[in-house]
């Protein structure tokens, strides 16, 4: 088994947010791996120095921040101005599938982007890991490719409620992260600093994941020492 704490943060900020204050709310949880969107490649580098993580990515919105090796990283376009970053993450001797997606408030749109996720050279592909997919999904409360979603993949059961948007009064949960494989969540929460709802319309969320073993052991049978025999040589 392996634990890892995952950060989603989309940094919807209003003018005049530094990027240090940002840097300041992720020290703060420790995260190991930090989803971002909504950056610049400037911000995300910026922010690998301020908090001492790794950056990947840089050419879209969307970017990660890692203690962990991470390879394979890939920009796949969803439409309309939908992102998607994908790469894999190595943890002890397990490696994690990261889908890391920005999509369209407008329903429309983000029903055509899910559906682009969903794909044969994407999530629909047989992938032989765990798959964590997250990051702002832009949902009302209901509809908008919704049931695809929670047809192929699971949703993390911690934060339970997950309301994060808007900062100042959250009714609902507009970023999510979900799982697919061996693959599940131990606890998480909503960051509701007062801090944290000035810097983004959007609050960053935290969860604990563990990422169980699939690997199947051979049994071997207990010889009994009475017709144990030593070896002559």
């Amino acid at each position: 088994m392996a634990i890892l704490r995952v950060m989603t943060y989309a940094l919807n900020s209003p003018p005049g947010v530094a990027t240090g204050d940002i840097a300041q709310i992720i020290r703060l949880q420790r995260p190991e791996l930090v989803c971002l969107q909504f950056l610049s490649a400037d911000q995300l580098q910026e922010l690998a120095r301020e908090t001492g993580l790794q950056s990947y990515g840089g050419r879209s919105s969307c970017g990660f921040l890692s203690c962990h090796p991470i390879t394979a990283v890939q920009e796949s376009l969803l439409g309309s101005a939908g992102n998607c970053l994908r790469a894999d993450l190595n943890l002890a001797d397990k490696r994690l599938h990261l889908f890391n997606v920005q999509l369209a408030f407008d329903p429309a749109l983000r029903s055509q982007q899910i559906a682009r996720l969903f794909a044969e050279d994407m999530l629909g592909a047989n992938l032989p890991c765990a798959t964590l997919v997250s990051g702002d999904f832009s949902f009302p409360l209901w509809g908008g490719g919704q049931w695809l979603l929670r047809r192929r993949l699971k949703r993390v059961k911690h934060p339970r409620w997950g309301a994060n948007y808007p900062a100042e009064f959250p009714l609902w949960a507009r970023d999510r992260i979900y799982l697919r494989g061996p693959i599940h969540s131990l606890a998480g929460q909503v960051i509701a600093t007062p801090e944290a709802r000035q810097l983004s319309r959007q609050l960053p969320i935290v969860t604990t994941l563990e990422l169980t073993d699939t690997r199947e052991y051979l049994k071997i049978p207990e010889v009994a020492k009475s017709r144990m025999r030593p070896v002559a040589g």
